[in-house]
């Protein structure tokens, strides 16, 4: 069952990404990069509401109350596909560092480079890492809170890795706040399979943490340890 009702989202998701394309080719080039991220939040909107339907997937939001009226460098666990577009809704206006790989996919990845993402090349470390510093502090000044996933890939329920440091490195040399969030999409949504697993996503949106008194390497451990902490509790919330 849980197949089969994947099977059914992923049919609808995409032929919403193909609807998509339509408006965005047609009006995108008049809208300008915060006209064409609304685009983006509507159709996040739309996938949300059919893995609702479909999926039996609810979301549930914890912190909101914590996200400030400012550019911040968000800092999220990586789990999932839902996360790479649903916090285009939850946390609008914003952008994300992705892998370039990603911008090669027919349609879909050429929507995404509509909203101005900044896209890296992680075979090469050196030069990602600048594109990340240079990209960023542009799409801080420009209104845009940017989006990171310090993991670098997706890692599973339970499963930790080692943060990278290229969110902290970019909120110091900004002089912006980080914003940690923490979800269990993968509970929900598992990277790589098809079937969809009926439940609630939770969402926990911490404490902004100022770069004031840190140096990256502080910074990016602290966020790290907070990041952590809560996976460690959603995942035993959900075992327990």
């Amino acid at each position: 069952m849980y197949i089969l009702r994947g099977l059914v989202f992923n049919l609808f998701y995409s032929l919403s990404v193909v609807l998509l394309s339509i408006p965005v080719i047609m009006i995108g080039p008049f809208l300008g990069l915060r006209g064409r991220a609304r685009l983006f939040v509507l159709w996040t909107q739309s996938i949300l509401w059919l893995l609702k339907v479909i999926c039996g997937i609810r979301v549930k939001v914890i912190g909101r109350e914590n996200v400030p009226d400012r550019p911040v460098v968000v800092v999220a666990n990586h789990q999932s596909t839902w996360e790479t577009f649903a916090f285009y809704n939850l946390l609008f206006p914003i952008c994300t560092v992705l892998k370039k790989e990603l911008t090669y996919i027919p349609v879909f990845g050429w929507l995404l480079l509509w909203s101005r993402p900044i896209v890296i090349d992680r075979s090469k470390k050196a030069t990602a890492l600048k594109e990340i510093l240079r990209q960023g502090q542009n799409r801080l000044k420009s209104g845009f809170s940017v989006l990171i996933f310090p993991e670098g890939t997706r890692v599973a329920p339970g499963e930790t890795k080692p943060h990278m440091p290229g969110g902290a490195m970019l909120a110091v040399k900004s002089g912006v706040e980080i914003l940690p969030v923490v979800h269990n999409a993968g509970q929900h949504w598992p990277a790589h399979q098809v079937a969809k697993i009926p439940g609630e996503v939770i969402v926990r949106i911490g404490p902004p943490i100022s770069p004031e008194g840190h140096t990256a390497k502080s910074l990016n451990a602290t966020a790290e340890a907070w990041i952590n902490e809560q996976k460690e509790m959603l995942n035993f919330g959900a075992n327990g």
